[in-house]
């Protein structure tokens, strides 16, 4: 048996593998059941976990936001996108080792802690431009991370949120964004920290790399 989420009323259903219509026990509702419903057992828009084993993966509308463990461990995601309107993660991807690319939408504002520590393939990630924190550790160990750019509503980088990402090369930031503790240690390959102008988003300089400022040491 497998659980799918009533469009009508969100209440938890369950049906069989070769099951296509569904009569909803709580509002009376009949609706089908398309494949890839079974692969998220989804709760008052919240995706408590993903089922399927697929190597890319589309998070369906009407999902507001990502649970603790829907994706942990999850080894055989390496792509995957997130729907406009989720305004939350729980965390969600720890672990996920072959996770290369990531689709976040402009909804969402915060990235908590440890989002996406040990996603060690990671590689492809564009921060939503609404963004407004970024949690600690919250890319801890993304060694394939080559660049990033912090959206301009990003007040502070606490420590560690790029502990170990050890291919990052450039980093973008607004001159507003403030750094507090030594957020790159174990990023020896960093060469470029780009300061970026807080209207047209242009370099407006480029800072020479100083271990005590950005706590550049090798792990």
């Amino acid at each position: 048996m497998n659980e799918v989420t009533c469009p009508s009323c969100s209440g938890i259903v369950e049906v069989s593998e070769d099951q296509v219509l569904v009569n909803c026990p709580f509002c009376r509702n009949q609706f089908s059941v398309i494949k890839e419903s079974l692969d998220f057992t989804i709760d008052n828009g919240v995706l408590i976990k993903y089922n399927g084993e697929d190597s890319e993966v589309e998070v369906p509308s009407g999902v507001r936001a990502i649970g603790v463990t829907a994706f942990l461990d999850k080894n055989t995601l390496r792509k995957i996108v997130l729907p406009e309107g989720l305004n939350e993660l729980q965390s969600g991807f720890m672990r996920c080792s072959n996770l290369e690319t990531v689709i976040l939408p402009d909804s969402l504002e915060s990235i908590p802690e440890m989002a996406f520590q040990g996603c060690i393939s990671l590689k492809s990630l564009v921060l939503p431009k609404n963004l407004k924190n970024l949690g600690d550790m919250a890319f801890y160990d993304c060694k394939k991370l080559s660049s990033i750019e912090i959206p301009p509503m990003v007040e502070s980088i606490d420590c560690a949120v790029f502990f170990g990402c050890e291919n990052l090369e450039t980093i973008s930031y607004y001159k507003a964004t403030k750094f507090t503790g030594e957020h790159f240690q174990g990023c020896g390959s960093l060469s470029s920290v780009n300061v970026l102008d807080s209207k047209t988003g242009e370099i407006v300089s480029q800072k020479r790399i100083e271990e005590d400022e950005f706590g550049i040491r090798g792990l």
